[in-house]
């Protein structure tokens, strides 16, 4: 249903309707914030790449085939955009968007077992905040945003076993990370 309701709004947008572009705007916009704040560690700067990423898809939408998820290209042109932002600072660590650990069902029934999880919740952000900054993007994606490995390749460049490698080792990190601590 989703691809379907993005190709009825890029339709749209491409028979003259810019007001439609609002719709995949606010479906994204999380997920482009989040990709741009994990690869720049700075709020400011991922607030802007996050805009640029909105205008440079808008503007390139018509190139848009279709061959894979608007958000995979999407996504892709955020990243493209962070990466040559940060290039002064290539991808080292990363600061942790909350509304991505946050969003875990609230299935407590006790104020002790709200305040473990959300204790718990603080300590895994942590431990995503010291892994490398690509590394981070990758669990975000693959755990959070719930994307395939084949649609991280397009959206990172990266082979899909270098990606698998990259999600191993860093689930390994946060293993060991988080082992004694939760």
């Amino acid at each position: 249903m989703e691809i379907n309701d993005d190709q009825k709004y890029i339709g749209m947008i491409l028979k003259g309707d810019s007001s439609a572009y609002r719709f995949l705007v606010e479906r994204n916009k999380k997920m482009v914030f989040s990709i741009a704040l994990r690869l720049l560690n700075n709020t400011e700067e991922a607030e802007d790449a996050a805009q640029e990423s909105f205008i440079k898809a808008y503007q390139q939408l018509h190139a848009f085939e279709g061959k894979s998820k608007f958000s995979t290209w999407l996504y892709t042109i955020t990243y493209r955009i962070c990466l040559s932002k940060s290039k002064t600072n290539p991808l080292g660590n990363n600061a942790i968007d909350s509304e991505l650990t946050e969003n875990y069902p609230d299935s407590m029934s006790s104020p002790y077992n709200e305040l473990a999880e959300k204790e718990n919740t603080m300590l895994v952000k942590e431990a995503i905040q010291k892994l490398p900054k690509i590394d981070a993007l990758l669990i975000t994606l693959y755990y959070f945003n719930e994307n395939s490995v084949s649609e991280i390749e397009e959206i990172t460049g990266l082979t899909a076993s270098n990606i698998k490698i990259k999600l191993f080792r860093a689930r390994n990190i946060l293993e060991h990370t988080l082992k004694y601590l939760i």
